[in-house]
């Protein structure tokens, strides 16, 4: 109403919603600490946890897409560069004609090989061979730690993770 006091308006107004700042930065985002049937309670504004990456509203979401063919060439190369310098090395300090080399690059197979399989199967999710992967939407997801925001141009917020994750 025209004629309405101070005090009376501020009784009209619906109860008090809690409207908290912006997240600052790109990567930066709140974790979601519960879910209570369409309601999520979120915490404060930080780095997202392993496997999350922030959405458009910056909350850290899940990753639940799954590794396409370059992001599997690029898993591949980085399991195989250990194998590859185990080798290197068994060759360059074994001397000539040694007969243990060959016992000693079945053996760097064999651990390379368990190692590979005992990380997916500890990795998330948990007892299975899959990978969860994040996708790439800009060059800026390789670098974020290029990325974190200096409110004052003073302090840093440090907001780095994995936005590629796992690559």
């Amino acid at each position: 109403a025209l004629g309405a006091s101070p005090g009376n308006a501020a009784r009209a107004l619906p109860a008090a919603v809690d409207i908290q700042p912006a997240c600052l930065g790109l990567y930066c985002g709140r974790t979601v600490l519960s879910v209570n049937g369409s309601v999520e309670t979120y915490g404060e504004c930080g780095v997202c946890p392993r496997g999350q990456r922030t959405d458009d509203n910056k909350i850290c979401r899940e990753c639940l897409g799954s590794p396409d063919r370059y992001d599997w060439l690029y898993l591949g190369f980085m399991a195989m560069l250990p194998l590859v310098l185990h080798w290197f090395f068994i060759e360059w300090y074994s001397g000539k004609k040694s007969s243990s080399a060959l016992l000693q690059h079945l053996a760097a197979l064999l651990e390379c090989g368990v190692a590979a399989v005992l990380t997916l199967l500890l990795s998330d999710p948990a007892g299975s061979l899959r990978i969860r992967s994040c996708r790439v939407k800009k060059l800026s997801d390789w670098y974020t730690m290029l990325y974190n925001p200096s409110p004052d141009y003073i302090t840093t917020v440090h907001c780095t993770h994995e936005a590629v994750y796992p690559l």
